[in-house]
């Protein structure tokens, strides 16, 4: 009976060791910092061909990997010298983190079996018809996305993603001693190391699109699947590869290389949200307060009610803070991405009512009013209100929110434009003009808002 009584207790004090043991390595793991590179390059030299949304696709991107706790460096438009002070510096944040993301939107080539992005101003000119001069030539010019994937092979971090949304059509692509000028370009596949993967926007020896809207295809399903509770690393580019296959038709398919081990990595979390005080509280029990990281990674998922949810507990707390900014304003932008797609009255638009609605009554509540991003999220908030109202066919409600809007940021070009197609949709076709005009007159040359105001200006001769 004693030696049984023993053998238990001992089995018990492993079994507690054991324990003990798995919830240091999972602090240990929870302090494993996420570290991201993102490059955006779209200012290219007319030899190669500039670039539309390639800007757009790497702020977003920046700005999903901030909301999902990554440390961003964040380059646009770089040389090659650029590019490799960039890739060191990111080096040393890596070592020991949890999640590494290089991330590249612009173009890239295949030379001699290798594949290369190409910085700006980077004076390359693949007039040799040798593919050993030609790899020469990239080598000395470009950046081998292979040294990016050593570099992060290297650092000792658990888990590395290489993002090259980087297969675009360009004359540079083409390989002189084939005389084809059909061939798009393209990358060629890779291999990566353990613990790596490596992801292109559309398949090897493919050209991908630059896209029609805003963002590209790939990034703008990316960024919405990489913000989703409850999905792996895996299943978030299988998603991805889903939604870019739906919208372009079956013309685009994007490819996948991974040698990942390990333990599943939630990068927007589990699939749980904050729930109401009431409903995972017991009456008489302390109320948990949600941190930063996890009100901003509801808000990545775009869980609008948790996340306003779990900013009014803070807010309950400790009053209005800063906190609350960053979540709302990527909220918003996420209502923004969603309008610009809608060009008439949906169901959809009825719920981007209802958001921005509930968004715009919980921004007095919980940021302060004297944040200096209050007034200008309070405007973004009826600005939205006011686009989906035009779309549901109100447009003297939606007068009223651009008014509310306007009172608030004096000047903002995009509040005058849409101001002036509600003006239109009304049959107030001198004042839209007048609105037109100031937008036109408010907003910077060559931004979007210039754009739209003097075509509706050129509509209406």
């Amino acid at each position: 009976m004693q030696i049984t009584n023993c053998i238990h207790l001992l089995l018990a004090v492993a079994w507690s060791l054991a324990l003990a043991i798995t919830d240091v390595r999972a602090a240990e793991e929870t302090k494993r910092p996420r570290v991201a590179l993102v490059i955006g390059n779209s200012r290219y030299e007319a030899s190669v061909g500039p670039l539309r949304n390639t800007g757009n696709d790497a702020k977003a991107m920046a700005k999903t990997l901030c909301a999902l706790g990554f440390t961003v460096i964040e380059e646009h438009n770089v040389s090659r010298d650029d590019i490799m002070a960039a890739v060191l510096k990111f080096r040393t944040k890596l070592r020991g983190a949890e999640v590494g993301v290089f991330y590249f939107a612009g173009h890239g080539i295949a030379v001699a079996g290798s594949n290369y992005l190409l910085p700006i101003r980077s004076g390359y000119a693949p007039a040799a018809t040798d593919d050993a001069a030609r790899r020469l030539l990239a080598e000395t010019k470009l950046f081998n996305a292979e040294q990016a994937v050593a570099e992060m092979s290297n650092s000792g971090a658990k888990c590395n993603l290489v993002i090259l949304d980087a297969c675009r059509t360009t004359p540079v692509a083409r390989n002189p001693a084939l005389r084809d000028a059909a061939k798009p370009g393209g990358l060629v596949e890779m291999n990566p190391p353990a613990g790596s993967l490596i992801a292109f926007s559309t398949d090897a020896g493919r050209a991908a699109s630059d896209g029609e809207g805003v963002n590209g295809i790939y990034t703008a399903e990316l960024i919405t699947h990489l913000r989703t509770p409850g999905l792996t690393i895996e299943q978030v580019f299988k998603r991805t590869r889903a939604g870019v296959m739906e919208r372009s038709g079956g013309a685009q398919i994007p490819a996948e290389y991974s040698r990942l081990v390990g333990e599943d990595i939630f990068l927007a979390g589990p699939a749980t949200a904050v729930k109401p005080d009431d409903e995972v509280i017991p009456k008489g029990q302390p109320v948990s307060i949600p941190t930063s990281a996890q009100i901003n990674r509801l808000a990545a998922s775009a869980d609008i009610l948790g996340c306003i949810e779990a900013l009014r507990r803070t807010t309950r707390k400790n009053g209005p803070g800063a906190i609350a900014a960053a979540p709302i304003a990527l909220l918003l932008d996420q209502q923004k991405e969603i309008l610009r797609d809608k060009k008439s009255a949906t169901p959809r638009a009825e719920s981007i009512l209802r958001s921005c609605n509930f968004i715009a009554a919980a921004i007095p509540d919980c940021l302060p009013a004297d944040h200096p991003q209050f007034a200008a999220l309070t405007a973004k908030a009826h600005n939205r209100r006011g686009d989906a109202l035009l779309l549901l066919g109100n447009p003297d409600a939606a007068l009223k929110a651009f008014d509310a809007a306007l009172a608030l940021t004096p000047g903002d070009a995009y509040v005058l434009y849409n101001r002036g197609c509600a003006l239109l949709a009304l049959e107030r076709k001198d004042e839209g003009r007048a609105e037109f005009a100031k937008a036109a007159a408010a907003a910077p040359k060559k931004s979007g808002a210039h754009r739209l105001a003097t075509e509706a200006l050129a509509a209406m001769k």
